[in-house]
């Protein structure tokens, strides 16, 4: 006798006996009642999975095919990854056993749809066609254009966009006349669905959208107010078509609006890779960035990028070799030689089709090039380091033995007027303006959650504030500020916080007592004006006021300060 099948037989008496053996918490509940119970569960993934187990441990323990294969379809949309896969296989399994030819066509479907998730496009196609060869056996026209529906999108993603077109007009055309409720499936969706896929693929295959889709899309929706979520993603379409007809500014202005609309979670990369490229092609390069800079942090945090928005990085690279930028293009010719082996593995005919300016012979040379160039820039990085660390060694052993001989007044003044004799003489001791660090703190790697062009906006306002001297004025306060910004005193307080690193006063009053020094050491005739006076033209409330933060800022009395500054003037 054969052991092994023995042993095989033994297991499975054993496992089948365990479910006619279940008696679990929910063995007397219906299977309509653990549905609900299921359903009710959705914002709570892991309880829901409880009741999941027991629907299926009960449905095998009455071996009852249909609702096993129901258990794994709920294991299937409330799993992801491998598992999500590995249910979805299930369902057809047992959809086989069932042996219902709209059944099996479904479970195709289904598994399809999990690779889609799962970015497989071409294990969904196949999966896609298989279920479409049953669901066409069974002749139900809504299964049979909810099977092409799919397989024209996983034919867009692929870049097949001719033989989705196709597809995606007849299941349009159908879905416009039969898009009522039957049973739990609202086929209003899928006519929703077929009009934003049929309207993008216009895009693709002529670059010249088809409003009159969208037009359609938009006024079904009106019609149809508990679909109003949906709107948005027209919006979205009409931008796109926008930019495919190069109305760049329009498209620009409609994507915005599309994302100001939203009332989902997802991230919407589409979109603001096309305001991003509506940007580059107004020659706006700075407003444009921004947008490509998303997509990088995108692709760093989940290392996988749509095909589509290869460009950006292209961009990245021309956009930093301009800037000379020797490090940063280096970066960017790594990723996109990166991106390029996963576009080539897994889409290969989409691969095929992109247009690109760097192909991978130009990407490898020039690589080799930068890599070049920045071996050349750190030997002579090197080098001046070494040659200036003598200089400033031999200087320093100088300066601090002619340091040391002097008063602390002496010491002080220097510390505040460093001597700049080669300099025009209107030039401010301590400048008017605060200068900005670290490339302006870049407002696209800001961590405040506020929009880029929000904070470039506050502080261009912020900058003719400083130059037109707004901040002599008394009175103000962090609502009036903000007012003059255009922006919320929320986001005031920020944006003060992180890129002046003071609050209102404190930014105020470095701008005031800047302003203060600098006219005593430019127009001498200021010296002689009271403190009161001064006060009072710089925007403080009172002379007390002034001087105890000249005072914390300088560490020398007002009055004490400008007697030393005209003693100093005198020896020159």
């Amino acid at each position: 006798m054969n052991f092994s099948r023995l042993f095989i037989s033994i297991l499975l008496f054993i496992f089948s006996f365990s479910y006619t053996q279940y008696k679990g918490p929910y063995a007397d509940s219906s299977y309509s009642d653990l549905e609900s119970k299921i359903k009710s569960l959705e914002k709570d993934p892991s309880k829901q999975w409880e009741y999941i187990i027991d629907l299926i441990k009960k449905a095998k323990s009455e071996n009852n095919l249909k609702q096993i294969r129901r258990g794994y379809v709920l294991a299937s949309f409330n799993q992801r990854g491998a598992d999500q896969i590995k249910y979805s296989d299930s369902v057809v399994i047992y959809a086989r056993k069932i042996n219902q030819t709209n059944l099996l066509g479904d479970s195709y479907l289904l598994l399809g749809m999990t690779y889609v998730t799962n970015e497989n496009y071409p294990r969904a196609l196949d999966s896609f066609l298989k279920g479409y060869d049953y669901i066409q056996k069974g002749k139900d026209p809504y299964l049979l254009h909810n099977a092409e529906y799919q397989i024209a999108r996983v034919k867009n993603y692929l870049g097949l966009y001719k033989e989705a077109d196709t597809l995606f007009e007849k299941s349009v055309n159908f879905f416009r006349d039969n898009h009522k409720k039957i049973g739990d499936t609202d086929y209003r969706y899928y006519y929703i669905y077929s009009l934003i896929a049929y309207s993008d693929n216009n895009n693709q295959i002529n670059k010249q959208g088809d409003f009159k889709l969208i037009d359609e899309g938009k006024n079904f929706i009106k019609n149809n107010k508990d679909l109003k979520e949906y709107y948005p993603y027209f919006i979205s379409l009409e931008g796109t078509t926008h930019y495919f007809h190069k109305n760049y500014s329009q498209a620009i202005n409609t994507l915005n609006e599309a994302l100001r609309l939203y009332e989902d979670n997802w991230k919407h990369l589409s979109d603001k890779f096309y305001i991003g490229m509506s940007y580059w092609n107004l020659n706006q390069k700075e407003q444009a960035i921004p947008y490509f800079l998303e997509l990088d942090r995108e692709y760093e945090k989940t290392g996988k990028l749509d095909p589509f928005f290869r460009p950006a990085f292209e961009i990245l690279i021309k956009y930093y070799s301009q800037a000379n930028d020797v490090r940063k293009q280096l970066q960017y010719v790594n990723k996109l030689m990166a991106l390029d082996k996963i576009y080539e593995r897994d889409y290969k005919y989409l691969y095929g089709t992109l247009k690109k300016e760097y192909d991978t012979k130009k990407l490898s040379d020039e690589k080799e090039n930068l890599e070049n160039t920045l071996k050349w820039e750190r030997t002579l990085y090197i080098t001046l380091i070494f040659l200036g660390l003598t200089i400033m060694s031999f200087l320093a052993f100088h300066l601090i033995k002619t340091y040391k001989r002097k008063k602390y007044f002496k010491k002080l003044y220097e510390e505040l007027f460093i001597s700049q004799k080669e300099k025009d003489e209107k030039e401010p001791f301590l400048k008017d303006q605060p200068i900005e660090s670290d490339d302006e703190k870049k407002i696209i790697h800001n961590t405040l959650n506020i929009n880029p062009l929000i904070i470039e906006n506050v502080l261009n306002q912020l900058n003719i504030f400083e130059t037109e001297k707004h901040f002599l004025k008394r009175d103000i306060t962090l609502l009036s500020l903000s007012k003059t910004c255009g922006t919320n005193t929320t986001y005031m307080s920020k944006i003060l916080n992180h890129y002046k690193n003071e609050n209102l006063s404190g930014y105020l009053n470095n701008l005031r007592l800047n302003h203060i020094v600098s006219q005593w050491k430019n127009k001498p005739k200021t010296r002689y004006i009271s403190l009161q006076e001064t006060a009072e033209k710089a925007g403080y409330n009172s002379t007390q006021a002034f001087a105890k933060n000249f005072q914390e800022k300088y560490q020398i009395p007002p009055s004490y300060f400008l007697n030393r500054l005209n003693e100093e003037e005198k020896h020159r």
